[in-house]
């Protein structure tokens, strides 16, 4: 049985901060949940019981870790939310448009040539975008709204191919005994360098971009019925498909050059929503964006702890997200034949 959407929403947004808490609250370093939310709650209420070095860990290292998670969980289902009503296909996610490939190659060029941080972040930001306007330019969409969808898939996977192997060519130059490693991994996927500034950097470009999609939900909703019916609504459907491809490429962007790459996550998150709260144009973006930062905070909290060793984020939604989404098939296929 379903829940009532208001209900799914108030579940969610409970259900966020007691697994940000949880979160910072588990590693090899282990500190009681109520000595957490006490640190947390130490600008107000001054010092307490707790040590400098568990402050430390809390204040430093766990909350923008878990904050920085929360903010690409919640623009990578987002996004995925929207370009599977943009484009009508539910296998839609954000790395269609060949964006995580330019900002893995911008990323990658930067570890390169400068190192990682800063010139690392910038890169992947501006080759994303870029690799946007690429995707944009080559299907032309202005010019032909009626197939603009199937032509900008196909200029996706142009876009792709064409810096995914610019990455490729990047390994190859890389120095295999330091620069290449450090090149893998970041590909890979991990909030192990997670930091205020990556925080800073990353809130405000994924948070106006949700607030964008978010104020075209309704013409999105109708776009998902069909191009045709949404024109009959009065939704001005170029310029809808313009602004919403302009907010995912940002957010795939923007998640990119914080933590590499990280998929399956706006594929899988909102099905998992559809199914379980509904698909309401009121509520299911709210729905599906606390979703998302709810499932990376706990796979991120999954990655750091299952192992001595921390596990790719990007390896461990993958791992986590096939299967699932194997189930989602299977049970949509049974749906339809019976």
């Amino acid at each position: 049985m379903r829940p009532g959407r208001s209900l799914a929403t108030l579940i969610l947004l409970a259900a966020l901060p007691v697994v940000g808490v949880l979160a910072m609250a588990a590693g090899r370093y282990a500190i009681e949940p109520a000595t957490v939310l006490r640190i947390l709650a130490s600008p107000l209420l001054g010092a307490g019981d707790w040590t400098a070095m568990q402050q430390s860990v809390v204040q430093g290292v766990r909350l923008p870790r878990v904050l920085l998670a929360a903010v690409v969980g919640a623009g990578l289902a987002g996004a995925g939310a929207a370009l599977q009503a943009l484009f009508r296909n539910p296998l839609a996610e954000p790395q269609l448009l060949g964006v995580s490939s330019g900002a893995a190659f911008g990323g990658v060029l930067a570890l390169l040539a400068v190192g990682d941080g800063w010139p690392v972040m910038t890169g992947a930001l501006i080759w994303g975008l870029l690799s946007l306007l690429a995707v944009y330019w080559l299907a032309g969409a202005r010019k032909s709204q009626r197939s603009g969808a199937v032509l900008l898939v196909l200029a996706g996977i142009v876009v792709n191919a064409v810096f995914a192997s610019g990455v490729s060519l990047v390994k190859l130059m890389a120095d295999p005994q330091n620069q290449l490693p450090a090149i893998i991994f970041w590909l890979m996927g991990s909030l192990a360098a997670a930091d205020h500034d990556r925080l800073l950097l990353t809130l405000p470009c994924i948070g106006l971009s949700l607030l964008l999609l978010y104020g075209m939900r309704f013409h999105l909703m109708a776009l998902a019925v069909g191009e045709d019916d949404a024109r009959s609504l009065g939704v001005p459907v170029g310029r809808v498909r313009g602004l919403a491809l302009l907010a995912v490429g940002v957010i795939t962007a923007s998640s990119v050059a914080v933590c590499g790459v990280v998929g399956w996550v706006g594929l899988v998150v909102p099905h998992l929503v559809r199914m379980s709260c509904g698909n309401g144009h009121r509520h299911f973006l709210i729905n599906t964006v606390l979703a998302g930062a709810v499932y990376l905070v706990l796979v991120d909290t999954l990655a750091r702890t299952l192992s001595p060793m921390e596990i790719p984020l990007g390896a461990l939604t993958a791992l986590f997200g096939a299967p699932l989404f194997a189930f989602l098939i299977r049970r949509l296929g049974g749906a339809a034949h019976g």
